[in-house]
């Protein structure tokens, strides 16, 4: 066993059961001797990796069922609580609580760390609720850095892991019932405990999804039976699986159309949350691309916060004193190509993309064209130029920062 996490261990077995092992003084506790005995002082990821490959091994490890991390490693365990490290080569986690308390040290790595607080207004059942998210703070987590764990919704937050590989280590109970289930949430307000699967349904949306990939026949009938004969736990889940795959947006329409009349606007609340999940899938096939180490950043605060204020809020915390306006231009500059972010970022694509981000309406761009370029030119091609800028403003990527465009809302592009 590793010497630090044994000595951290049995200080914090000792202390805690003086206390009873009473749940609510663990989170402080944990975080107090993390912040007294600082890991980055005492461990390295090597020394981790080499005890992992050692021939002999004092805990079991966890089931692949239950991996948390890429991988989780076994550390420490008392019958109450243990230490582990997450490794992350590539994960960034959903909008998530726990429902288990301690905290969590950055060993390795830096990550953008996103809080966020649940309003419901509509229990559908235990397993779904409805209302909004909120964005409470954004910080950068670095080596050295702790964050106490609260169960249940006294923390919601979500990572985006910027190097590879980041390592946190984390010190938890094993569970608490009373903060069961574990929800976790989609923007811009869904609490889902994931975990209580319907194992008919969840047949049910295999056979759909190979409908939608035109595998096996029957998706349109299908698809209409499920949305005029579910319960809203299913219709979302429907919706959800129908998201990943590219269908006719004819059908889909009407599925929403038909789902709508039956529940009401809670589906419109469904629609945007699929959308959502829809844009996060394209962030994250997006980080296996971006090695750059500016342009993962970018990324991840595309992924995690709602609009330009914030992102640009969060960028001066990572570099203070810059323009973030600039250096998003600058970032983009480097990233620039359409397999990356849409299109290449030629001088008069710089100039139309700030001008979205700005929110100018279409002669305002037009007129900043006009500053760079020859007058007669930009006249000439105005059509075109307009019907390019409305091409940009619909990018799912980028719709964070261009969302109070009024392009983006003259191109048709349905708002949340």
């Amino acid at each position: 066993m590793i010497r630090y996490f044994r000595d951290l261990g049995e200080r914090i077995e000792r202390d805690w059961l003086r206390a009873s092992y009473n749940e609510e003084v663990f989170s402080n506790l944990v975080q107090g001797e993390l912040e007294r005995e600082p890991l980055i002082d005492h461990v390295n990821v090597p020394e981790i990796i080499d005890w992992i490959f050692n021939s002999s091994q004092e805990f079991r490890q966890p089931h692949q069922s239950q991996l948390f991390g890429e991988p989780p490693v076994m550390l420490f365990q008392t019958r109450r609580f243990y230490i582990e490290a997450l490794f992350w080569l590539s994960g960034t986690t959903a909008i998530h609580e726990h429902s288990f308390s301690g905290a969590f040290t950055v060993l390795a790595g830096s990550s953008v760390h996103s809080h966020w607080r649940f309003l419901p207004s509509h229990t559908v059942n235990s397993r779904m609720i409805c209302g909004r998210l909120e964005r409470v703070s954004t910080e950068i987590l670095r080596p050295g850095g702790v964050c106490p764990i609260h169960a249940g919704d006294r923390l919601i937050h979500q990572l985006f892991h910027l190097e590879l590989p980041s390592v946190t280590i984390v010190v938890r109970t094993f569970g608490e019932r009373q903060h069961l289930p574990q929800y976790s949430y989609l923007l811009p307000g869904l609490a889902l405990d994931r975990e209580d699967v319907d194992e008919l349904r969840a047949r049910r949306l295999i056979f759909i999804d190979g409908m939608a990939r035109g595998h096996i026949e029957g998706l349109e009938k299908y698809a209409y039976k499920m949305v005029e004969n579910e319960d809203l736990e299913s219709l979302f889940y429907l919706f959800s699986t129908l998201s990943h795959r590219k269908i006719d947006g004819a059908l889909l329409e009407d599925l929403y159309r038909v789902a709508r009349e039956r529940h009401g606007e809670v589906i419109n609340l469904f629609r945007n949350a699929c959308e959502e999940e829809r844009r996060t899938r394209i962030i994250t096939a997006l980080r296996s691309k971006v090695q750059y180490h500016e342009g993962r950043f970018l990324l991840a605060l595309l992924m995690l916060l709602p609009d330009r204020e914030s992102i640009f809020e969060t960028i001066l915390l990572q570099f203070p004193g810059v323009d973030p306006l600039a250096a998003i231009e600058t970032w983009l500059g480097v990233m620039s190509g359409k397999e990356i972010i849409g299109f290449d970022f030629s001088d008069e694509n710089r100039l139309i993309f700030r001008s979205l981000m700005e929110g100018l309406d279409v002669e305002g761009m037009l007129q900043r064209l006009r500053t760079e370029f020859q007058e007669s030119s930009v006249n000439a091609h105005r059509d075109r130029l307009i019907d390019h800028a409305k091409q940009m403003a619909r990018s799912d990527l980028f719709l964070p920062l261009l969302s109070q465009s009024p392009l983006r809302r003259e191109a048709g592009v349905r708002m949340p």
